[in-house]
């Protein structure tokens, strides 16, 4: 993708900045779609929908929704989130104007598209998507989570 345009898309109540590519959507390979999912015990569950990989910047499509009676609401981007892509390299997010910590409000869903500037290797066969890495699953403020993600090499 040549360019990516912020926009702003509400979910339930929810404000998560995504992508939209410039023309150059067409140049971009869809690395992964389907819908791998994991959830922990602090309430999150995460679903990646598509992986797409454009010029400049790989784009993950996902659903991220938390339930819990212990807090309101969960930060899934106080540690800098990434795309593990392998060979000791990182993918970091692209934080969202509008909600840089990815705050998630207890019975809501983030459903959009995360931008990590890169490009995932040509021959990869697996990716792994980090929020919070370190921390435990069980965390109330900044649960630790980790989707393994298979990917198509190219």
């Amino acid at each position: 993708m040549k360019r990516l345009f912020a926009r702003a898309v509400v979910a339930a109540g929810l404000v998560l900045a995504i992508a939209t590519p410039s023309m150059a959507e067409e140049a971009a390979r869809v690395a992964y779609q389907g819908s791998v999912q994991t959830s922990i015990p602090a309430g999150v569950t995460v679903i990646v929908k598509k992986i797409t990989v454009g010029e400049d910047a790989t784009v993950v499509s996902l659903v991220a929704s938390f339930d819990s009676r212990q807090t309101n609401r969960v930060n899934l981007n106080d540690i800098n989130a990434f795309l593990d892509i392998g060979g000791d390299q990182k993918l970091s997010l692209r934080q969202p104007e509008d909600n840089p910590y990815l705050i998630i409000q207890n019975g809501q869903s983030m459903d959009g598209e995360l931008v990590f500037p890169g490009r995932l290797p040509a021959d990869a066969g697996e990716v792994r998507l980090v929020f919070n890495n370190g921390n435990a699953g069980d965390d109330l403020n900044a649960p630790g989570l980790t989707l393994k993600i298979p990917v198509k090499a190219q």
